[in-house]
């Protein structure tokens, strides 16, 4: 059995850590021993709380979300020295035999940590870093001998780094969590605790509101479709979470400005899979190089044709024309690609399906999960 440290730069939920506690079940379900390391306290570390990991304090900060300001890059290595501090204490004192940084940031305390007590590091990547100060930090990082693998979500977040790194790296694509695949769905209790009548035509986006997510792209898109589509109700399921509250005001702004009664706003949003059972199409409007767009996986998962925007990993995820469509980062570009699905039936029915075929192939939790644990633990 071994002993395996988690490391994740955030303990609230998002998609980065949907995957650290899909992670932690699928070491402790091979018979390893888990210890979590997360920065604060939130969703994530509440839930690992309550499924059993013991969850330990990880002194990194958060950061400005996207593009970020010199003094926070300054700021990092101090923070990072101290984390690894943290982590080489316990080492020392618990021992393990694998770290797996789950998020850039835990990258270098991993490292540091490791350089003193000989642990291996696995390296989760699940962001895209083509250039700057970042890039070359995560460079320096995957050229040091105590990172013995690099897994990449997508090849989209593989390639900057795919030459660098060579037989240490693997494109892995994340999974959708199980109970997306076992759960049947519950269409007309979803429906219903979203206030949509069963004739209604529901088209929603999903995920923490920030300007990069797209939401207002979504709005600007499909508000013009709301007099020719009399049954279309457009929902945007998520929150700010601190991460951008002036964004979330302005998508609130844009919706009340619309129909109220055709353009929901449910808030903060946990459990996502009612959400989506709810829905009849899924837009995924990502403005920024989304890596990999679990998301997209979910809404699959459950049935729905996917529209995402041409961002990074998303075109890897969505088959297009066959499990829904790609479009630019633009509004005309969006409408166009979810209108046909808001006029056929049939064509829903097809693309969800096949969406479905095409998660059990691709993001199939029990293959990828086994096939990153034995990656990082090989």
């Amino acid at each position: 059995m071994a002993h395996v440290v988690l490391l994740d730069q955030y303990a609230g939920l998002g998609g980065g850590q949907r995957i650290l506690m899909d992670l932690a079940e699928a070491f402790r379900q091979a018979g390893h021993r888990v210890t979590v390391f997360l920065p604060g306290r939130g969703t994530a570390s509440e839930s690992l709380e309550s499924a059993g990991f013991p969850v330990r304090p990880l002194p990194i900060p958060d950061m400005t979300p996207g593009r970020k300001p010199l003094s926070e890059k300054l700021a990092y290595p101090i923070h990072a020295r101290r984390a690894a501090k943290v982590l080489r204490r316990f080492l020392e004192a618990d021992g393990a035999d694998l770290i797996y940084a789950n998020a850039p940031r835990t990258f270098l305390p991993a490292v540091l940590a490791a350089r003193h007590t000989g642990t291996p590091v696995t390296c989760g990547l699940h962001l895209i870093f083509e250039r700057g100060l970042e890039h070359r930090l995560l460079e320096w990082c995957f050229r040091q001998p105590e990172v013995r693998r690099v897994v990449f979500c997508s090849s989209a977040v593989a390639a900057p780094f795919r030459a660098l790194c060579g037989d240490k790296g693997r494109t892995i694509f994340y999974w959708v969590s199980p109970r997306f695949l076992k759960e049947p769905p519950e269409r007309a209790a979803a429906r219903q605790g979203f206030g949509l009548l069963p004739h209604d035509l529901a088209v929603g986006v999903l995920g923490r509101i920030s300007r990069t997510k797209g939401q207002r792209l979504f709005l600007e898109a499909l508000l013009p479709l709301l007099p020719a589509y009399p049954r279309l109700k457009l929902l945007v399921a998520g929150a700010a979470d601190f991460e951008d509250p002036a964004e979330e005001t302005r998508v609130r702004a844009a919706a009340a400005a619309a129909d109220p009664s055709r353009v929901i706003i449910t808030g903060r949003m946990v459990e996502s899979m009612a959400f989506l059972d709810a829905l009849d199409v899924l837009v995924v409007p990502s403005l920024w190089e989304e890596p990999f767009g679990l998301v997209a996986v979910e809404g699959m998962a459950r049935t729905l044709p996917v529209v995402v925007t041409r961002s990074g990993g998303l075109p890897e995820i969505v088959e297009h024309g066959v499990t829904g469509f790609h479009a630019e980062k633009d509004a005309v570009a969006l409408r166009r690609a979810v209108e046909p699905l808001l006029a056929d039936p049939v064509l829903r029915a097809r693309m969800g399906e096949a969406g479905r075929v095409r998660v059990e192939a691709l993001f199939n939790p029990e293959r990828r999960l086994r096939e990153i644990v034995e990656f990082a633990l090989g």
